[in-house]
């Protein structure tokens, strides 16, 4: 299973007492992968060992137990993480840089073999062409994200590590991350994506593993994970009514027969029967605060 990008295997994290406090477990028999192509949305509330994972991914943190595994190698291998792109939450830059001269550094450091013209063409795509000469010391938080973005891409990487990457940016500019995003992916690129913002991790991501009190909750693709079981939506539309709007009504799976049965003997005209769906709001708040799914 080389082609696994990432794939984490009962991964359990506990940090020490320290200074009078008591141990804490942040990540509990943790497992889940993510697939070769694919989005995955990581998601769980402040405190739910999100970032302790991601840590443990990237080879910064080693696990108590368990493992973790880049195709099927250890996290801080070179190969690895020649491999991988990175965008971290809060990214802490040396300010006195332009962010030109920051990634000329980085690709040095990296022994990425990338020339300007292609520098400056990612500052561009991530909407920084007008700031390459600007030292990193004026940016926004929104701006120092974009940074990062451009930094993660230089390796024309195949995988896409992103952590909380859209805070701090404005509406319109969290679609312009949406839209790289979607474009690695669709170059080949898998996507490890931790976001708050479930409204965007519902709009682009393939799957989700929920967290909670660094447990696993739930997972699966988003189509199931918002797909109600036992509740249907019945459109019919009523024969000789003005209005070409259809009507309809919600019923659960053990009445749904006897629902459309009865319509039908009434006159009414079935037009669709479908599966109701959630938000990923509703299921991430029901997972989370120990609701049924």
């Amino acid at each position: 299973m080389t082609d696994v990008p990432i794939k984490v295997d009962n991964l359990e994290k506990t940090f020490r007492k320290k200074l009078g406090f008591s141990s804490f477990k942040a990540v509990d028999s943790l497992s889940f992968q993510v697939n070769k192509g694919e989005i995955l949305g990581f998601l769980g509330p402040n405190g739910a060992g999100k970032t302790t994972t991601i840590k443990c991914i990237l080879g910064l943190l080693k696990p108590t137990s368990g493992n973790v595994l880049l195709w099927n190698e250890l996290p801080a291998s070179k190969s690895v993480r020649m491999r991988i792109g990175y965008v971290p939450e809060n990214p802490d830059y040396e300010d006195i840089f332009t962010p030109l001269e920051f990634m000329t550094m980085f690709s040095s450091m990296r022994k990425l073999d990338i020339s300007k013209d292609r520098m400056l063409s990612i500052l561009g795509r991530v909407g920084l062409e007008a700031w390459v000469k600007v030292r990193i010391r004026n940016f926004s938080k929104g701006m120092k994200q974009r940074m990062s973005l451009a930094l993660a891409l230089q390796s024309q990487p195949e995988l896409l590590i992103m952590d909380e990457p859209t805070g701090g940016l404005d509406p319109a500019a969290r679609k312009e991350f949406r839209d790289v995003i979607l474009e690695e992916n669709q170059r080949g690129a898998s996507i490890f994506l931790s976001s708050h913002l479930l409204s965007e991790v519902e709009t682009i991501c393939d799957r989700a593993v929920i967290l909670a009190k660094g447990k696993k909750v739930t997972e699966g693709h988003l189509d199931d994970l918002l797909r109600t079981e036992d509740l249907f939506s019945i459109s019919f539309k009523v024969p000789g009514t003005e209005s070409d709007a259809p009507e309809g009504k919600e019923v659960i799976a053990a009445d749904l027969q006897k629902t459309i049965d009865e319509l039908r003997q009434s006159g009414k005209n079935i037009l669709e029967v479908k599966p109701v769906y959630r938000s990923l709001e509703e299921v991430f708040l029901s997972a989370t605060r120990g609701g049924k799914l």
